[in-house]
């Protein structure tokens, strides 16, 4: 995918701006990188490699002085129109019933009652009556009334709440060479939005000209506090690098990504969604044994309980297109089941192959007991996101295709037949004739194709706990075998309502775990049963 960035003869670019589009460097959802390298390669090399690159960056930022930095703060995100002067409406007229009795209202606060005496006597007046209040019914009969309805409202201009933040955010543009220094604002104008774009694209973020949460880090964040981040990573890379296979899949979960070393050479690196904090992705050590094309998804315990099953007591569906509902064995019409008499053992949703399957078109299975497993998906949108830390333990791919491809060219199959494998809807598993190692690790720096070094804050407030898959050091698993969690033995049947019950088919080898729910753990409030989305 090539992106071209326009630009036009506006004045007085911050240099740092023009530098970054000129670059052109675009974070693409998945970077090949090509090798020059010579001679055998392994994978403690390439670990090596990057472990030397950020080393060499965090000592020069170690090295540069002290000095005073701006930060832009906490708050909501800042875009393009936000701060400067905004008008705001004075408050409107009180309303008579507001106003204490006996007060008399001012002018212009409510309608104003003016009662005069006509020009000319009126015979059939009351000479004893006084002029009244129009409003209360005591006006004198044959006087003039005049009602004056109130002024209009006040627009005033003040300054917005978000001017501060948007002045601090120019401010640190000026520091960082972003922006020129006449171009300082308070009102977040196209010279500002320009510049972030070019800070993000320096950064390697989405480029989208707003400071959210993950932008408005970097900007904050001095030499000293990436060069710790920095440090750290290559403290626990050196840990990693002597046991890491010369090919190998590496799941950063701080970077969100997927990288690829084949045979010790870097072959591809791609955004990916991980874990959220409530639900987090452990660091595994496990293995892709076979890959499924065109799974089926079937709704682990943590989604079924906290998820699926509040919408069928509510709704009396799943809200999952193309699934089928299993109670005690037996297909079931979902409405027709009062879903607050049962418990979420009973319970089996499976979600049919295609394209709106939640795994999406390819599912790769590893060995572990936690239903942790790498998927395709069928809502690529959060990809374009900064922070993809919202799935339910699962790993997400963006270019799940690929991924399939280089896998299964060891097994003779090759994109035309996964092509027509994908075409006929039919779910098939195909075993690697060699297990490929995956890793899960939690580095807060990595280091790009080009040699630029990222640095990524810590998506959970504590690093997940290490574990071992029991096969992850094993032979691999005979060929046609299918690593999958254990499902639930469902209870003896009890009768429903359901009209003309079909037996459930046996769990499709690529069905998503259904491993019965076990106590939470203590990782930081994080469930022992992970989920498969």
């Amino acid at each position: 995918m090539l992106t071209t960035i326009r630009t036009c003869a506006r004045p007085a670019l911050g240099s740092r701006v023009a530098a970054c589009l000129l670059a052109g460097l675009l974070a693409l959802p998945a970077q090949a990188a090509p090798s020059t390298a010579s001679g055998t390669s392994t994978g403690r090399d390439v670990v090596g490699t990057w472990i030397a690159r950020i080393d060499q960056r965090a000592a020069e930022l170690e090295a540069m002085p002290r000095v005073q930095q701006t930060r832009v703060g906490y708050g909501s995100v800042l875009k393009k129109g936000d701060g400067g002067m905004v008008d705001v409406v004075a408050p409107g007229p009180v309303r008579p019933s507001d106003v204490p009795e006996g007060t008399p209202p001012a002018a212009g606060a409510v309608p104003t009652v003016v009662v005069t005496p006509p020009a000319e006597p009126v015979p059939q007046a009351d000479p004893s009556a006084t002029p009244g209040n129009a409003l209360s019914g005591t006006a004198t009969p044959g006087t003039v009334v005049e009602v004056l309805p109130p002024p209009p409202a006040l627009t005033i201009q003040v300054r917005a709440r978000a001017a501060d933040r948007v002045g601090r955010l120019s401010t640190r543009l000026i520091e960082l060479g972003f922006l020129n220094q006449e171009q300082w604002t308070e009102t977040f104008d196209d010279n500002l939005e320009t510049a972030v774009r070019a800070f993000q694209l320096s950064e390697g973020l989405m480029q989208d000209g707003k400071v959210g949460e993950v932008t408005r880090q970097a900007l904050d964040r001095t030499p000293k506090e990436a060069a710790k981040l920095m440090r750290g990573a290559t403290a626990s890379m050196r840990a990693f690098q002597a046991s890491v296979p010369d090919t190998v899949i590496l799941v950063n979960l701080p970077s969100q990504t997927v990288t690829y070393i084949e045979r010790g050479k870097l072959n591809f690196t791609m955004r990916a969604v991980v874990g959220r904090p409530s639900r987090q992705t452990p660091l595994l050590q496990d293995r892709v044994t076979s890959v499924t094309i065109n799974p089926t998804w079937t709704v682990p315990p943590t989604v079924l309980v906290e998820d699926k099953l509040p919408v069928l007591r509510k709704k009396g569906n799943t809200g999952i297109k193309d699934a089928v509902v299993y109670l005690d064995g037996v297909e079931v019409v979902p409405e027709s089941i009062n879903w607050w008499q049962v418990t979420p053992e009973r319970i089996r949703i499976v979600q049919k192959p295609g394209d709106d399957n939640a795994l999406g078109r390819f599912r790769f299975n590893l060995t572990n007991g936690d239903g942790i497993f790498l998927h395709g998906t069928n809502d690529p949108r959060l990809f374009e996101r900064d922070l993809r830390a919202a799935s339910s333990g699962c790993v997400r791919l963006a270019d799940a295709r690929m991924v399939a491809e280089t896998l299964l060219r060891p097994a003779k199959l090759d994109s035309a037949a996964i092509e027509r494998q994908l075409d006929s809807g039919k779910t098939k598993t195909v075993s690697l004739p060699n297990a490929v190692p995956v890793r899960f690790v939690y580095w807060t720096s990595t280091v790009e194709t080009d040699g630029t070094v990222r640095v990524h804050p810590g998506i959970y407030d504590d690093v997940p706990t290490s574990s071992s898959a029991p096969s992850a050091t094993q032979a691999p698993a005979a060929v046609g075998t299918v690593s999958a969690p254990r499902r639930v033995e469902p209870k003896p049947a009890r009768p429903t309502p359901a009209a003309a019950p079909q037996p459930a088919p046996a769990p499709a080898q690529s069905s998503s775990t259904t491993t019965p729910a076990r106590a939470a753990d203590t990782r930081n409030g994080a469930e022992a049963v992970r989920t498969a989305m």
